[in-house]
């Protein structure tokens, strides 16, 4: 189309040429065609693709933080551990350690006390941190401990053993009837752990010591035995006819405890060389019992009645100290101790229960201080003061402690919850 313009406008250019200019060559002029504009340039990819890539791979990272559990402290939530049969201080332990928060809760069970037995959420479940574990532990049955004062020995263990108690018999002088039992520990009526041990006093009763002077040595030796009595026999030089008891210590008629040494002089049919025979001597004394251990084991107590875990430990040779605190434990159940369990200590050492004050704590009361005080006036200030009581007994070497109360737990002052039992101990030689 360019071309048949200019082929067009050419003789034009040279009428005006010839008119105007005569002479010289024609001129030419040439058009500028201007080139279309570039196309824009392309948006760069590579920059949005980089972008995603690392938005991605955050978002992959933080969902690892956020899932995992490997003990770290900044997870969000963790695996529950499996702690079912395990003691309940390890599974405590375990359960705290991957960060969450353990709850006791007891029920009876036929697995051993302090066994968890089960838990909520349930082993491998995920959770968040701090949340709550809740244990479920197998608590210790306890009983009411029945009332055998007054039976005879044999009546009160068969009582006693029907329902699943240990018995431990002392026998005291009293003027009752031998075998009659004059006083039990725990009292009737005290709920302790099924298994544990009572203590049954029974009276070895005062025995009339018989006359055996003049009898066989035989004779004497069954009167004495068939009085309640033990028979010691001593050959000594004599005119009486051999094998007859010339002397007797104590003397006939006295009225001694059942299952005292008898001296019985047998005579040997022999004539002393001079003057009459000498006067039998005195029974020797008994020999000293042998010393306690110096160091004892410390029984597990925990989960135990605060009364019964008193009593074990004072069978153990170890003194109690309660103390109060919250807990969702039943009221008065012993939900740890000081020393721990099965460590060596010193005997006399005071081992430190935490007892608990119950879901829903009631009223507290100040204990009255009875220490220095007859059992008698001991307990009934406590009684009258709201609280139960239970008698211990505890060695003393100090003539003035013997018969008088010279420990109490809880502590004299201390706040209990009313109707509580404070164990009282009595001194003894």
């Amino acid at each position: 189309m360019t071309s048949r313009m200019r082929r067009r406008r050419a003789p034009m250019r040279r009428r005006e040429a010839e008119t105007v200019v005569e002479q010289g060559a024609p001129v030419v002029e040439e058009e500028e065609v201007v080139p279309p504009p570039p196309p824009p340039p392309r948006p760069l990819l590579w920059p949005w693709l980089l972008l995603l890539l690392l938005l991605v791979i955050g978002g992959l990272v933080a969902l690892w933080l956020l899932t995992r559990d490997d003990g770290n402290k900044s997870a969000s939530t963790v695996v529950v551990p499996n702690v079912v049969r395990l003691r309940q201080q390890e599974a405590v332990a375990r359960v705290n350690r991957k960060g969450l928060v353990a709850r006791i809760s007891t029920r009876p069970s036929p697995t051993p006390a302090g066994i968890v037995v089960a838990e909520d959420p349930g082993p491998g479940s995920h959770v968040t941190r701090r949340s709550v574990v809740t244990l479920t532990v197998s608590a210790v049955q306890t009983v009411a401990v029945p009332s055998v004062v007054g039976m005879r020995t044999a009546q009160a263990i068969r009582t006693l053993q029907a329902k699943g108690f240990q018995i431990q018999t002392a026998n005291v002088v009293s003027k009752k009837p031998p075998g009659t039992v004059l006083g039990q520990s725990p009292a009737a009526g005290t709920r302790v752990a099924r298994g544990s041990t009572v203590i049954v006093r029974v009276s070895r009763g005062l025995v009339t010591v018989p006359n055996v002077v003049g009898q066989s040595r035989d004779d004497a030796v069954q009167t004495v035995r068939g009085a309640g009595l033990v028979p010691k026999a001593f050959a000594v030089p004599s005119t009486q006819p051999k094998g007859t008891v010339v002397a007797q210590t104590p003397p006939a008629g006295k009225r001694v405890p059942g299952g005292t040494p008898v001296r019985l002089n047998v005579s040997n049919g022999q004539r002393s060389s001079g003057g009459p025979p000498p006067p039998p001597p005195p029974p020797p004394p008994p020999p000293p019992p042998p010393p306690p251990p110096a160091s004892v084991s410390v029984p597990d107590v925990t989960s135990l009645p605060q009364a019964a875990a008193q009593s074990r430990l004072n069978a153990a040779g170890l003194k109690a100290g309660v103390v109060y605190v919250p807990s969702d434990e039943t009221q008065g159940t012993v939900v740890s101790q000081s020393p721990q369990a099965n460590t060596t200590q010193k005997r006399g050492t005071r081992i430190q229960l935490n007892v608990s004050l119950g879901p829903t704590p009631g009223e507290q009361r100040a204990v009255p201080d009875v220490l220095g005080q007859d059992p008698a006036a001991a307990r009934a200030r406590l009684q009258a003061a709201g609280f139960k009581v239970q008698l211990l007994v505890q060695q003393v070497t100090a003539r003035s402690e013997v018969g008088k109360i010279v420990d109490e737990q809880p502590g004299g002052g201390k706040q209990a919850p009313a109707g509580s039992t404070v164990v009282i101990y009595v001194g003894r030689a």
